[in-house]
Protein backbone atom coordinates (compact mmCIF):
# COMPACT_ATOMS: atom_id res chain seq x y z
CA UNK A 1 0.00 0.00 0.00
CA UNK A 2 1.33 3.46 -0.88
CA UNK A 3 0.74 6.73 0.92
CA UNK A 4 -1.67 7.74 -1.86
CA UNK A 5 -3.95 4.81 -0.98
CA UNK A 6 -4.75 6.23 2.46
CA UNK A 7 -7.16 8.94 3.52
CA UNK A 8 -6.54 11.13 6.52
CA UNK A 9 -8.96 10.59 9.40
CA UNK A 10 -10.78 13.66 10.79
CA UNK A 11 -9.22 15.10 13.95
CA UNK A 12 -12.23 14.21 16.11
CA UNK A 13 -11.99 10.54 15.02
CA UNK A 14 -8.26 10.47 15.75
CA UNK A 15 -8.92 11.94 19.19
CA UNK A 16 -11.52 9.27 19.97
CA UNK A 17 -9.21 6.48 18.76
CA UNK A 18 -6.33 7.85 20.81
CA UNK A 19 -8.43 8.01 23.99
CA UNK A 20 -9.83 4.52 23.44
CA UNK A 21 -6.41 2.96 22.78
CA UNK A 22 -4.93 4.60 25.87
CA UNK A 23 -7.78 3.24 28.02
CA UNK A 24 -7.28 -0.25 26.62
CA UNK A 25 -3.54 -0.19 27.13
CA UNK A 26 -3.72 1.26 30.64
CA UNK A 27 -5.91 -1.66 31.70
CA UNK A 28 -3.39 -4.21 30.46
CA UNK A 29 -0.28 -5.46 32.20
CA UNK A 30 3.13 -4.91 30.66
CA UNK A 31 4.40 -2.17 28.39
CA UNK A 32 2.40 0.85 27.34
CA UNK A 33 3.12 3.36 24.59
CA UNK A 34 1.48 6.57 23.43
CA UNK A 35 1.06 8.01 19.98
CA UNK A 36 0.96 11.70 19.15
CA UNK A 37 -1.96 12.13 16.75
CA UNK A 38 -2.04 15.91 16.74
CA UNK A 39 -4.16 17.10 13.76
CA UNK A 40 -1.59 19.80 12.92
CA UNK A 41 1.01 17.21 12.01
CA UNK A 42 0.79 15.24 8.76
CA UNK A 43 1.49 11.56 9.36
CA UNK A 44 3.63 11.48 6.23
CA UNK A 45 6.13 13.91 7.80
CA UNK A 46 7.56 11.02 9.79
CA UNK A 47 8.48 9.28 6.55
CA UNK A 48 9.80 12.20 4.50
CA UNK A 49 12.89 10.44 3.13
CA UNK A 50 13.74 11.05 -0.49
CA UNK A 51 12.80 8.01 -2.62
CA UNK A 52 16.26 7.80 -4.20
CA UNK A 53 17.91 7.84 -0.79
CA UNK A 54 15.61 5.11 0.52
CA UNK A 55 16.35 3.00 -2.55
CA UNK A 56 19.97 2.73 -1.35
CA UNK A 57 18.71 0.72 1.63
CA UNK A 58 16.40 -1.69 -0.17
CA UNK A 59 17.38 -5.20 0.92
CA UNK A 60 16.15 -7.91 -1.42
CA UNK A 61 16.99 -10.56 1.19
CA UNK A 62 14.15 -9.26 3.36
CA UNK A 63 11.35 -10.45 1.16
CA UNK A 64 10.15 -14.03 1.62
CA UNK A 65 7.67 -16.28 -0.11
CA UNK A 66 4.04 -15.29 0.18
CA UNK A 67 2.37 -17.82 2.47
CA UNK A 68 -0.26 -17.28 5.15
CA UNK A 69 1.44 -19.88 7.32
CA UNK A 70 4.97 -18.54 6.88
CA UNK A 71 6.57 -16.94 9.90
CA UNK A 72 7.64 -13.43 8.98
CA UNK A 73 11.31 -13.26 7.93
CA UNK A 74 11.44 -17.04 8.40
CA UNK A 75 13.84 -17.41 5.46
CA UNK A 76 16.47 -15.42 7.38
CA UNK A 77 16.42 -17.80 10.36
CA UNK A 78 18.36 -21.07 10.65
CA UNK A 79 18.61 -23.52 13.53
CA UNK A 80 21.95 -22.08 14.63
CA UNK A 81 22.06 -18.41 13.69
CA UNK A 82 19.57 -16.92 16.15
CA UNK A 83 18.78 -16.52 19.84
CA UNK A 84 15.26 -16.45 21.29
CA UNK A 85 15.47 -13.54 23.75
CA UNK A 86 11.99 -13.93 25.25
CA UNK A 87 11.56 -17.71 25.24
CA UNK A 88 8.38 -17.49 23.16
CA UNK A 89 9.94 -16.32 19.85
CA UNK A 90 8.53 -12.81 20.19
CA UNK A 91 12.04 -11.33 19.93
CA UNK A 92 14.65 -13.21 17.91
CA UNK A 93 18.24 -11.98 17.65
CA UNK A 94 20.68 -12.71 14.83
CA UNK A 95 24.21 -11.52 15.64
CA UNK A 96 25.79 -9.86 12.59
CA UNK A 97 28.99 -8.59 14.19
CA UNK A 98 30.20 -8.87 17.75
CA UNK A 99 30.93 -5.72 19.74
CA UNK A 100 33.30 -5.19 22.65
CA UNK A 101 32.93 -4.69 26.40
CA UNK A 102 29.88 -5.18 28.60
CA UNK A 103 26.22 -5.24 27.58
CA UNK A 104 24.14 -2.10 28.02
CA UNK A 105 23.16 -1.60 31.69
CA UNK A 106 19.63 -0.74 32.79
CA UNK A 107 18.48 2.88 32.39
CA UNK A 108 21.51 3.92 30.33
CA UNK A 109 21.32 6.23 27.31
CA UNK A 110 22.03 4.43 24.03
CA UNK A 111 23.09 5.81 20.65
CA UNK A 112 21.99 3.58 17.78
CA UNK A 113 21.68 3.50 14.03
CA UNK A 114 19.09 1.22 12.51
CA UNK A 115 17.23 0.18 9.38
CA UNK A 116 13.66 -1.02 10.03
CA UNK A 117 11.59 -3.28 7.79
CA UNK A 118 7.97 -4.48 7.87
CA UNK A 119 7.03 -8.16 7.47
CA UNK A 120 8.68 -9.56 4.35
CA UNK A 121 8.91 -6.23 2.50
CA UNK A 122 12.23 -5.21 1.01
CA UNK A 123 11.82 -1.42 1.38
CA UNK A 124 12.62 -0.07 4.86
CA UNK A 125 10.17 2.23 6.58
CA UNK A 126 12.78 3.99 8.72
CA UNK A 127 16.52 4.60 8.21
CA UNK A 128 18.86 6.61 10.44
CA UNK A 129 21.90 6.58 8.13
CA UNK A 130 20.66 8.98 5.48
CA UNK A 131 22.58 12.25 4.94
CA UNK A 132 25.23 11.67 7.59
CA UNK A 133 22.81 12.01 10.50
CA UNK A 134 23.84 11.29 14.05
CA UNK A 135 22.77 8.04 15.63
CA UNK A 136 19.43 8.26 17.41
CA UNK A 137 19.50 8.66 21.16
CA UNK A 138 17.19 6.80 23.55
CA UNK A 139 17.02 6.33 27.31
CA UNK A 140 16.31 2.77 28.34
CA UNK A 141 13.54 2.05 30.81
CA UNK A 142 11.24 5.01 30.13
CA UNK A 143 9.19 3.80 27.16
CA UNK A 144 11.03 5.63 24.38
CA UNK A 145 11.64 2.41 22.44
CA UNK A 146 9.38 -0.36 21.24
CA UNK A 147 9.39 -3.01 24.01
CA UNK A 148 10.88 -5.71 21.76
CA UNK A 149 13.61 -3.40 20.48
CA UNK A 150 14.57 -2.43 24.05
CA UNK A 151 14.78 -6.10 25.01
CA UNK A 152 17.15 -6.62 22.09
CA UNK A 153 19.33 -3.58 22.71
CA UNK A 154 19.86 -4.64 26.33
CA UNK A 155 21.79 -7.67 24.98
CA UNK A 156 24.18 -5.60 22.85
CA UNK A 157 27.73 -4.34 23.39
CA UNK A 158 29.47 -1.27 21.95
CA UNK A 159 30.03 -1.53 18.20
CA UNK A 160 27.80 -4.57 17.83
CA UNK A 161 25.61 -5.06 14.77
CA UNK A 162 22.55 -7.24 15.31
CA UNK A 163 19.26 -8.10 13.64
CA UNK A 164 16.07 -8.30 15.71
CA UNK A 165 12.83 -9.87 14.49
CA UNK A 166 10.02 -8.57 16.72
CA UNK A 167 6.48 -9.90 16.86
CA UNK A 168 3.53 -7.46 16.90
CA UNK A 169 2.88 -7.95 20.63
CA UNK A 170 6.20 -6.26 21.42
CA UNK A 171 6.15 -3.83 18.47
CA UNK A 172 3.17 -1.81 17.18
CA UNK A 173 0.60 -4.43 18.25
CA UNK A 174 -2.88 -4.56 16.73
CA UNK A 175 -2.92 -0.82 16.06
CA UNK A 176 0.06 -0.49 13.74
CA UNK A 177 1.26 3.01 12.93
CA UNK A 178 -0.57 4.28 9.81
CA UNK A 179 0.10 4.89 7.03
CA UNK A 180 3.28 2.82 6.71
CA UNK A 181 2.93 0.14 9.40
CA UNK A 182 -0.16 -2.06 9.21
CA UNK A 183 -1.83 -3.68 12.24
CA UNK A 184 -0.21 -6.84 13.66
CA UNK A 185 3.03 -6.30 11.72
CA UNK A 186 6.21 -8.19 12.52
CA UNK A 187 9.15 -5.76 12.42
CA UNK A 188 12.81 -6.39 11.61
CA UNK A 189 15.49 -3.99 12.90
CA UNK A 190 19.13 -4.05 11.78
CA UNK A 191 20.76 -2.22 14.68
CA UNK A 192 24.26 -0.80 15.17
CA UNK A 193 24.95 0.15 18.79
CA UNK A 194 27.34 3.08 18.43
CA UNK A 195 27.76 3.78 22.15
CA UNK A 196 26.02 4.09 25.50
CA UNK A 197 26.41 6.44 28.45
CA UNK A 198 25.34 6.41 32.09
CA UNK A 199 22.66 8.88 33.29
CA UNK A 200 25.45 10.82 35.04
CA UNK A 201 27.76 10.93 32.00
CA UNK A 202 25.00 12.15 29.70
CA UNK A 203 24.99 15.52 31.50
CA UNK A 204 28.63 16.06 30.53
CA UNK A 205 27.90 14.83 27.02
CA UNK A 206 25.05 17.32 26.59
CA UNK A 207 27.19 20.16 27.88
CA UNK A 208 30.00 19.32 25.43
CA UNK A 209 27.56 19.05 22.53
CA UNK A 210 26.58 22.68 22.94
CA UNK A 211 30.14 23.61 21.94
CA UNK A 212 30.01 25.05 18.38
CA UNK A 213 33.56 23.75 17.79
CA UNK A 214 32.72 20.20 18.87
CA UNK A 215 33.25 18.65 15.43
CA UNK A 216 36.68 20.24 14.92
CA UNK A 217 37.77 19.18 18.40
CA UNK A 218 36.50 15.66 17.75
CA UNK A 219 38.33 15.55 14.42
CA UNK A 220 41.62 16.31 16.20
CA UNK A 221 41.04 13.31 18.47
CA UNK A 222 40.03 11.14 15.51
CA UNK A 223 43.18 12.01 13.56
CA UNK A 224 45.31 11.20 16.60
CA UNK A 225 43.60 7.81 17.08
CA UNK A 226 43.87 7.12 13.35
CA UNK A 227 47.63 7.76 13.40
CA UNK A 228 48.12 5.65 16.53
CA UNK A 229 46.13 2.80 15.00
CA UNK A 230 48.23 2.94 11.83
CA UNK A 231 51.38 2.64 13.94
CA UNK A 232 49.96 -0.36 15.81
CA UNK A 233 49.10 -2.00 12.48
CA UNK A 234 52.69 -1.52 11.24
CA UNK A 235 53.88 -3.24 14.42
CA UNK A 236 51.45 -6.12 13.64
CA UNK A 237 49.49 -5.39 16.80
CA UNK A 238 46.19 -5.88 14.99
CA UNK A 239 43.91 -6.05 18.04
CA UNK A 240 45.21 -2.73 19.37
CA UNK A 241 44.84 -1.14 15.94
CA UNK A 242 41.23 -2.37 15.69
CA UNK A 243 40.44 -0.94 19.12
CA UNK A 244 41.75 2.52 18.17
CA UNK A 245 40.05 2.55 14.77
CA UNK A 246 36.75 1.64 16.42
CA UNK A 247 37.18 4.30 19.08
CA UNK A 248 37.72 6.88 16.34
CA UNK A 249 34.54 5.67 14.61
CA UNK A 250 32.59 6.01 17.85
CA UNK A 251 33.75 9.59 18.38
CA UNK A 252 32.82 10.58 14.82
CA UNK A 253 29.36 9.06 15.07
CA UNK A 254 28.64 10.78 18.37
CA UNK A 255 29.86 14.16 17.13
CA UNK A 256 27.70 14.05 14.02
CA UNK A 257 27.85 16.93 11.55
CA UNK A 258 26.02 20.25 11.38
CA UNK A 259 26.76 21.43 7.82
CA UNK A 260 27.95 20.23 4.41
CA UNK A 261 31.65 20.89 5.11
CA UNK A 262 31.56 18.87 8.31
CA UNK A 263 29.67 16.09 6.55
CA UNK A 264 32.37 15.90 3.86
CA UNK A 265 35.15 15.68 6.46
CA UNK A 266 33.18 13.10 8.43
CA UNK A 267 32.61 10.91 5.37
CA UNK A 268 36.27 11.11 4.36
CA UNK A 269 37.43 9.84 7.73
CA UNK A 270 34.68 7.24 8.02
CA UNK A 271 35.81 5.83 4.68
CA UNK A 272 39.44 5.69 5.85
CA UNK A 273 38.53 4.02 9.13
CA UNK A 274 36.24 1.40 7.60
CA UNK A 275 38.81 0.62 4.90
CA UNK A 276 41.59 0.22 7.45
CA UNK A 277 39.38 -1.96 9.63
CA UNK A 278 38.58 -4.15 6.62
CA UNK A 279 42.30 -4.74 6.14
CA UNK A 280 42.74 -5.54 9.85
CA UNK A 281 39.97 -8.11 9.71
CA UNK A 282 41.50 -9.64 6.58
CA UNK A 283 44.69 -10.16 8.56
CA UNK A 284 42.63 -11.92 11.25
CA UNK A 285 40.82 -14.10 8.67
CA UNK A 286 37.56 -12.53 9.91
CA UNK A 287 36.16 -12.40 6.39
CA UNK A 288 32.54 -11.78 7.33
CA UNK A 289 33.66 -8.73 9.31
CA UNK A 290 35.50 -7.45 6.23
CA UNK A 291 32.22 -7.63 4.32
CA UNK A 292 30.45 -5.89 7.19
CA UNK A 293 32.98 -3.03 7.01
CA UNK A 294 32.19 -2.64 3.31
CA UNK A 295 28.46 -2.52 4.03
CA UNK A 296 28.93 -0.01 6.86
CA UNK A 297 31.22 2.17 4.74
CA UNK A 298 28.59 2.38 2.01
CA UNK A 299 25.91 3.29 4.56
CA UNK A 300 27.86 6.05 6.27
CA UNK A 301 30.20 7.43 3.60
CA UNK A 302 28.90 6.29 0.22
CA UNK A 303 30.14 9.47 -1.47
CA UNK A 304 33.78 8.52 -0.80
CA UNK A 305 33.53 4.75 -0.30
CA UNK A 306 32.17 4.17 -3.80
CA UNK A 307 35.50 5.58 -5.12
CA UNK A 308 37.72 3.56 -2.77
CA UNK A 309 39.57 0.85 -4.69
CA UNK A 310 41.15 -0.42 -1.44
CA UNK A 311 37.77 -0.95 0.20
CA UNK A 312 36.37 -2.90 -2.76
CA UNK A 313 39.60 -4.87 -3.15
CA UNK A 314 39.49 -6.01 0.50
CA UNK A 315 35.77 -6.69 0.22
CA UNK A 316 36.21 -8.74 -2.96
CA UNK A 317 39.10 -10.74 -1.50
CA UNK A 318 37.06 -11.58 1.61
CA UNK A 319 34.16 -12.76 -0.55
CA UNK A 320 36.53 -14.90 -2.63
CA UNK A 321 37.88 -16.55 0.50
CA UNK A 322 34.29 -17.16 1.64
CA UNK A 323 33.73 -18.86 -1.75
CA UNK A 324 31.12 -16.33 -2.86
CA UNK A 325 32.74 -16.00 -6.27
CA UNK A 326 29.92 -14.13 -8.02
CA UNK A 327 29.88 -11.26 -5.51
CA UNK A 328 33.69 -11.36 -5.19
CA UNK A 329 34.02 -10.75 -8.92
CA UNK A 330 31.59 -7.82 -8.77
CA UNK A 331 33.49 -6.09 -5.97
CA UNK A 332 36.91 -6.76 -7.50
CA UNK A 333 35.76 -5.46 -10.88
CA UNK A 334 34.68 -2.22 -9.19
CA UNK A 335 38.18 -1.91 -7.69
CA UNK A 336 39.71 -2.57 -11.12
CA UNK A 337 37.49 0.05 -12.76
CA UNK A 338 38.71 2.58 -10.19
CA UNK A 339 42.38 1.62 -10.68
CA UNK A 340 42.69 -0.17 -14.04
CA UNK A 341 46.51 -0.23 -13.96
CA UNK A 342 46.76 -1.74 -10.48
CA UNK A 343 48.68 -5.01 -10.82
CA UNK A 344 47.59 -6.25 -7.38
CA UNK A 345 43.95 -6.07 -8.44
CA UNK A 346 44.72 -7.91 -11.68
CA UNK A 347 46.46 -10.62 -9.63
CA UNK A 348 43.41 -10.87 -7.37
CA UNK A 349 41.17 -11.51 -10.39
CA UNK A 350 43.55 -14.28 -11.48
CA UNK A 351 43.45 -15.79 -7.97
CA UNK A 352 39.66 -15.60 -7.99
CA UNK A 353 39.43 -17.71 -11.16
CA UNK A 354 41.98 -20.20 -9.87
CA UNK A 355 40.28 -20.44 -6.48
CA UNK A 356 36.92 -20.93 -8.18
CA UNK A 357 38.33 -23.90 -10.13
CA UNK A 358 39.88 -25.37 -6.95
CA UNK A 359 36.61 -25.02 -5.06
CA UNK A 360 34.69 -26.64 -7.93
CA UNK A 361 37.00 -29.66 -7.81
CA UNK A 362 36.59 -29.91 -4.04
CA UNK A 363 32.84 -29.48 -4.33
CA UNK A 364 32.52 -32.43 -6.72
CA UNK A 365 34.17 -34.66 -4.13
CA UNK A 366 32.92 -33.24 -0.83
CA UNK A 367 29.35 -32.03 -1.14
CA UNK A 368 26.16 -33.92 -1.80
CA UNK A 369 22.52 -32.99 -2.03
CA UNK A 370 21.84 -30.63 0.91
CA UNK A 371 18.71 -32.62 1.76
CA UNK A 372 20.66 -35.81 2.47
CA UNK A 373 24.13 -34.51 3.39
CA UNK A 374 25.49 -35.39 6.80
CA UNK A 375 27.39 -32.44 8.29
CA UNK A 376 29.66 -34.83 10.20
CA UNK A 377 30.37 -37.25 7.34
CA UNK A 378 34.06 -37.81 6.52
CA UNK A 379 35.27 -36.47 3.19
CA UNK A 380 36.15 -38.93 0.44
CA UNK A 381 39.81 -40.05 0.06
CA UNK A 382 40.01 -38.25 -3.32
CA UNK A 383 39.58 -34.97 -1.46
CA UNK A 384 43.00 -35.24 0.12
CA UNK A 385 44.72 -35.65 -3.24
CA UNK A 386 43.28 -32.34 -4.47
CA UNK A 387 43.86 -30.68 -1.10
CA UNK A 388 47.51 -31.77 -0.80
CA UNK A 389 48.33 -30.43 -4.26
CA UNK A 390 46.66 -27.10 -3.51
CA UNK A 391 48.35 -26.84 -0.09
CA UNK A 392 51.82 -27.28 -1.63
CA UNK A 393 51.03 -24.72 -4.36
CA UNK A 394 49.80 -22.30 -1.70
CA UNK A 395 52.90 -22.79 0.45
CA UNK A 396 55.20 -22.11 -2.50
CA UNK A 397 53.08 -19.27 -3.89
CA UNK A 398 52.68 -15.62 -2.91
CA UNK A 399 49.11 -15.71 -1.58
CA UNK A 400 48.71 -15.25 2.18
CA UNK A 401 45.48 -17.20 2.81
CA UNK A 402 43.93 -20.39 1.47
CA UNK A 403 40.36 -21.37 2.33
CA UNK A 404 38.57 -24.67 1.84
CA UNK A 405 35.02 -25.83 2.54
CA UNK A 406 34.67 -28.96 4.67
CA UNK A 407 31.99 -30.85 6.47
CA UNK A 408 32.24 -30.26 10.22
CA UNK A 409 33.66 -33.66 11.03
CA UNK A 410 36.25 -33.02 13.78
CA UNK A 411 38.57 -35.74 12.47
CA UNK A 412 38.81 -34.10 9.04
CA UNK A 413 39.39 -30.70 10.63
CA UNK A 414 42.19 -32.23 12.73
CA UNK A 415 43.79 -33.71 9.58
CA UNK A 416 43.75 -30.26 7.96
CA UNK A 417 45.39 -28.78 11.06
CA UNK A 418 48.10 -31.44 11.06
CA UNK A 419 48.84 -31.02 7.36
CA UNK A 420 49.01 -27.23 7.77
CA UNK A 421 51.27 -27.44 10.85
CA UNK A 422 53.75 -29.51 8.83
CA UNK A 423 54.31 -26.36 6.76
CA UNK A 424 54.17 -24.10 9.84
CA UNK A 425 50.81 -22.66 8.72
CA UNK A 426 47.97 -21.46 10.95
CA UNK A 427 44.40 -22.76 10.72
CA UNK A 428 41.23 -20.75 11.51
CA UNK A 429 37.64 -21.98 11.48
CA UNK A 430 35.62 -19.10 10.04
CA UNK A 431 32.68 -17.88 12.09
CA UNK A 432 29.65 -15.84 11.12
CA UNK A 433 27.72 -14.09 13.86
CA UNK A 434 29.64 -16.13 16.44
CA UNK A 435 28.63 -19.46 14.79
CA UNK A 436 31.24 -21.71 13.20
CA UNK A 437 30.88 -22.23 9.46
CA UNK A 438 32.17 -24.97 7.14
CA UNK A 439 34.91 -22.66 5.88
CA UNK A 440 38.49 -23.37 7.03
CA UNK A 441 41.22 -20.74 6.48
CA UNK A 442 44.90 -21.62 6.30
CA UNK A 443 47.22 -18.66 6.82
CA UNK A 444 50.95 -18.11 6.39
Amino acid sequence: MTDDDTTELPPNVLSILKTASEEILNKQDGYCFTVDNSPTKDANDTFSYDAAEMAEFINFDMIGEEDDNLESFNHLITNKNHEDLTGDRKVLKILLEQGIGQVVPENYVVFIHYIAYISNLQEPFDVTYIQGRRPKRFTLGNGELLPGLEIGIKTMTTGENARFIIKPELAYREFGCPPRIPPNATILFDVHLVSFLSPESILTYDRENRDPNLFNKTLVQVKKLHHEANEQFKLKKIEKAIFKYNRALELLHLAGCKNDNEEIEMMKYLNKLYTNLSLCYLKQCAFNKVCRMGIEAMKYSERFSKRSAKLFFNWGKALRLLKDFTEAKKKTQIALKLEPQNETIHNEIHKLEKDKEFHHNIELITFKDDNIADDNERVAPEFWEVFNTSLIEFYNGNDDVLTVMLNKNPDDIEVVKNKASAYDLQVHIITKGGVQTNCIAIQK
